[in-house]
């Protein structure tokens, strides 16, 4: 048998998986998206557990990259320091994550992605020359990715909660209540990442810092454009004075009108997303592995098929 002809065939198999996976990973974050929709019958215990079950998992690795962290500052690489400073914070630093631990949970997962390929290969696993450039590469790259999404997740979550907010700033300013008092209280009755921001634009305040220079800090530290829109109407109502409860629930339903049709739009686009995505990446790695063995078969084991003759 040529020996080009055993590449072809590992090449083959390599361009199925690669093909499979990519297509099983998308439809996977499909499920994950949709299920976010989907309102559980005990959300405070299923956040717990969650909770606990990150905390297992990720601190190790935080303690691991805090120690590592400052040795890995000296080897930026082709990262940019002042990139992720600012992804973290929109992120909302998650697990107490620094800049200097970031880039050493680059370092820890790397390396740990390196140790096990190299102990892949010397068991003799097939593949192991591949693992052994994959691998590191996406150790190296995973912290990266990790923390975009989660940034943008933040960002989703403060426009989403958004409308109940500006209802709940509104009825408390309707009761007589001061702007910075009504934000002091509904900040501590509400948890998420907008109760967090609100809270510390408020200690900002506190310490001294100028209203106008705390607002441009807020939008500094969010791409969320509802909050864009939070914060001008909040300069409005302290440059003239003017009350904003009644602004605050008409935006409040023009957020949830808008939020609607955002949903109806997603939902439109997730379908034919899946159905090309199946079309033109599993379906047709499913079909090459399938034609692969029939061929191999027919190569190998002529005799199952009738074709003595002609091998």
């Amino acid at each position: 048998m040529s020996p080009y002809f055993d590449i072809i065939v590992k090449l083959l198999v390599i361009f199925t998986i690669i093909m499979i996976g990519i297509g099983f990973m998308y439809i996977w974050f499909y499920i994950a998206k949709k299920e976010k929709l989907i309102k559980h019958i005990h959300p405070e215990e299923k956040r717990r557990n969650q909770k606990k079950m990150q905390d297992i998992i990720w601190g190790p690795l935080i303690k691991a990259s805090e120690y590592i962290g400052p040795t890995a500052k000296k080897y930026p690489l082709m990262f940019d320091f002042q990139k992720d400073e600012l992804t973290l914070v929109q992120a909302g630093n998650p697990h107490g994550l620094r800049m200097e631990s970031l880039h050493g949970l680059r370092f820890v997962l790397g390396m740990g992605s390196l140790f096990i390929a190299i102990l892949y290969s010397f068991l003799g696993m097939p593949f192991a020359l591949l693992l052994l450039v994959i691998l590191p590469v996406s150790g190296f790259m995973f912290p990266s990715l990790w923390i975009m999404y989660q940034a943008k997740e933040r960002q989703e979550i403060i426009s989403t909660s958004m409308p109940d907010f500006l209802d709940t700033v509104s009825i408390t300013l309707q009761a007589g209540v001061s702007m910075d008092a009504a934000l002091r209280q509904v900040t501590n009755q509400m948890d998420g990442p907008l109760s967090e921001e609100i809270q510390r634009f408020n200690r900002e305040i506190d310490l001294g810092v100028q209203r106008r220079q705390a607002f441009q800090s807020l939008l500094d530290r969010n791409t969320s454009k509802e909050l864009e829109m939070l914060v001008n109407s909040l300069v409005q109502g302290a440059d003239l004075g003017v009350p904003v409860s009644t602004t605050f629930r008409v935006q409040a339903e023009d957020l949830r009108a808008m939020r609607g049709f955002k949903a109806k739009e997603k939902a439109a686009k997730a379908s034919p997303q899946v159905t090309l995505v199946t079309t033109f990446l599993v379906a047709p790695a499913v079909f090459l592995l399938i034609i692969g063995l029939l061929f191999l078969n027919m190569l190998y084991n002529p005799g199952a098929f009738g074709l003595d003759v002609w091998f």
